[in-house]
C-alpha cells in the first residue's frame, strides 16, 4: 500500500506544521507502507548556497520513504516580494499536483497550507482518479483574510468549497472551525475535529533556568508566529501602558511577515519593558512556555472561527496562566478552564489590567485538561480515519 503526503515544505526546511505530520509518516513507515512525500525544492530559511543545491527535481530514498523534490519557481531571500511569493505559490501548486500523476497512490493527504489552489488541484486529481483524499484544514481561507461582503471572498471561496466537496474526509482543528466549514456546505458526514498536539513537548521538558528571563520579575511571554492575523500590536500597547511598573517584563519571540515591523516598533517607540527575540527551535520553545509567568495567545477578533494557534497546546501543557486575546467568551469549551483569561477584542487597557492583576498574585500552576491536544489521541484519531481507506483495522 502506498500513501502520498503532499507537503508544501519538508526537510531541510523547518516549518512547525511538519511536526504535526511527521508522527503520521512515521506510523505508516513502521507499518511497512511505501510513503511518498511530494514537496517543492526547498527555500524557506535556507541560505543562497543551500537553495542552489536543490534547484532540480530529484527523488531521495530512505528505505520505504521516497522524497520527491519538484522543481518550482524559486527566488533568493534578497529578492523577496509579494509578487515573487505569489509566483512561488502558483508554481508549487501546479507543479506538485501535476507530479502527483506520476505516482501510484492508495491514499493522498493534503493540507490547507498555503491556501486554496494547492488543495483545489490535488482534490480535483484525486476525485477524477477515485483515490481517497484526506483534506487537513489548518486554517480557513478566505474567511481569515476577507469579509464576506468582499468580492474576493466569493471568488476564492468557490475554490475552497470545491476542495471540501471533493475531499473524501475533512479534518479540521477545532469545533469552532468545524462550525465555520459547515456554513459552507453539507459536509457533516465527513468532517472531523482533531486538535493539534503540543509539538514542543512541554510536559517532558526538564525544569531548568531560563537565560532570557529575570526571575525577580513577572515575565509575560508571546512566542509564536508574527503575521497579519496575530495581533501583537495590542500586546505592545498594553506594554506601553505598564511602562511605569518595573516588575513586569514583556518578551516576544517569533518570526513572520510582521516580525521586522514589531521589532522596529519596540525600538522606535522606546518600549523599554519589552524585548524582541529571534524564534527559537521547537524543542527550545518548551523552556519559554514553561518558565513564563503568563503566556499570551493573540489573534485578531473573529479569527478564532478560522484558525486555532498551534501554540495553544503548548501553552496549556505549560500549566501557566494564559491570556487569550481574540477568543470570544462563547467559543471552545476548553477555554473555560480556570487560569485562562479571555480578551475578546483589542482592548489593550483591559489586557494591561489583567496582566497587572496576575502580577500581584502568587505564582501558580493550573491543571488544564489537555486530552484534546494529546499526541496519542491525535495519532489514534487520524489513523482510524486513514486506515478505513487502507483496509487496516
Amino acid at each position: 500500500m502506498k500513501i502520498t503526503f503532499m507537503l508544501f515544505y519538508y526537510e531541510p526546511e523547518k516549518p512547525t506544521i511538519n511536526y504535526l505530520f511527521q508522527p503520521l509518516i512515521d506510523y505508516y513507515l513502521a507499518k511497512g507502507f511505501t510513503v511518498n512525500i511530494v514537496t517543492p525544492n526547498p527555500t524557506r530559511g535556507l541560505s543562497k548556497v543551500d537553495i542552489e543545491k536543490y534547484l532540480n527535481t530529484t527523488i531521495e530514498r530512505q528505505q520505504n520513504l521516497f522524497i520527491h523534490r519538484v522543481k518550482c519557481f524559486t527566488y533568493l531571500p534578497e529578492n523577496f516580494s509579494k509578487w515573487n511569493l505569489l509566483r512561488r505559490y502558483i508554481s508549487v501548486s501546479t507543479n506538485l499536483s501535476r507530479y502527483l500523476r506520476k505516482l501510484d497512490s492508495d491514499l493522498i493527504f493534503v493540507s490547507s497550507n498555503p491556501p486554496l489552489l494547492y488543495s483545489y488541484l490535488v482534490t480535483k486529481y484525486a476525485a477524477r482518479k477515485k483515490i481517497p483524499v484526506i483534506y487537513n484544514v489548518q486554517d480557513i481561507y478566505p474567511n481569515n483574510i476577507f469579509k464576506r461582503r468582499n468580492p474576493f471572498y466569493h471568488f476564492f471561496n468557490f475554490f475552497q468549497k470545491k476542495s471540501l466537496k471533493r475531499a473524501t474526509e475533512i479534518v479540521t482543528i477545532s469545533q469552532t472551525m468545524r462550525d465555520t466549514l459547515l456554513r459552507k456546505g453539507k459536509y457533516a458526514d465527513k468532517l472531523n475535529v482533531i486538535y493539534n498536539f503540543d509539538i514542543s513537548n512541554v510536559k517532558m521538558f526538564p525544569h531548568k533556568k531560563n537565560p532570557f528571563f529575570n526571575e525577580n520579575k513577572f515575565n509575560v511571554v508571546y512566542a509564536g508566529n508574527i503575521g497579519y492575523v496575530q495581533d501583537v500590536d495590542v500586546i505592545l500597547a498594553a506594554a506601553k501602558h505598564l511602562l511605569n511598573d518595573p516588575y513586569i517584563a514583556f518578551h516576544i519571540f517569533g518570526e513572520g511577515s510582521q516580525a521586522a515591523r514589531i521589532s522596529a516598533r519596540i525600538k522606535d517607540e522606546n518600549i523599554v519593558n519589552t524585548t524582541f527575540y529571534a524564534p527559537l527551535k521547537v524543542a527550545e520553545s518548551a523552556l519559554i512556555y514553561k518558565t513564563s509567568d503568563v503566556n499570551l495567545i493573540s489573534i485578531l477578533p473573529g479569527i478564532i472561527s478560522t484558525a486555532l494557534p498551534l501554540k495553544t497546546a503548548s501553552a496549556l501543557a505549560a500549566k501557566k496562566p494564559i491570556i487569550f486575546i481574540g477568543l470570544d467568551s462563547k467559543l471552545e469549551l476548553w477555554s473555560e478552564h480556570k487560569g485562562i483569561t479571555k480578551v475578546s477584542d483589542r482592548d489593550h487597557l483591559y489586557l494591561s489590567k489583567k496582566i497587572s492583576e496576575l502580577a500581584q498574585k502568587p505564582r501558580e500552576l493550573h491543571n488544564y485538561s489537555t486530552h484534546l491536544f494529546n499526541k496519542e489521541t491525535y495519532l489514534k484519531d487520524y489513523t482510524t480515519i486513514m486506515n478505513r481507506y487502507l483496509k487496516l483495522k
